[in-house]
């Protein structure tokens, strides 16, 4: 079944990562240079719900779908971000 937000859908990626690639994610998203940045306090030790928070308020919905997708292939990871494109497909 489709997720019906991009949150849902952010969310559903995320949890789907192994514990190492989620790390990765993680340490890729606070290395960023672009602005904004995200502060490490904010992810350090969180879980993907709350990370998925922090991208959404951080960015909107639809930047933080891009920064997702982006950071996904930063560490290797294109067929879930493969995945989380077509199952946000249209929800932009």
């Amino acid at each position: 079944m489709r997720p019906n937000t991009i949150r849902r859908a952010l969310a559903d990626t995320l949890e789907d990562l192994s514990e190492r690639n989620f790390e990765k994610f993680r340490h890729e998203i606070l290395d960023r240079r672009e602005e904004p940045r995200i502060r490490r306090n904010r992810l350090e030790g969180k879980g993907y719900l709350d990370v998925v928070d922090v991208l959404v308020s951080t960015f909107t919905e639809a930047k933080a779908l891009q920064v997702a997708v982006e950071t996904l292939r930063q560490i290797d990871c294109n067929e879930d971000a493969e995945a989380l494109v077509k199952a946000t497909n249209g929800l932009q």
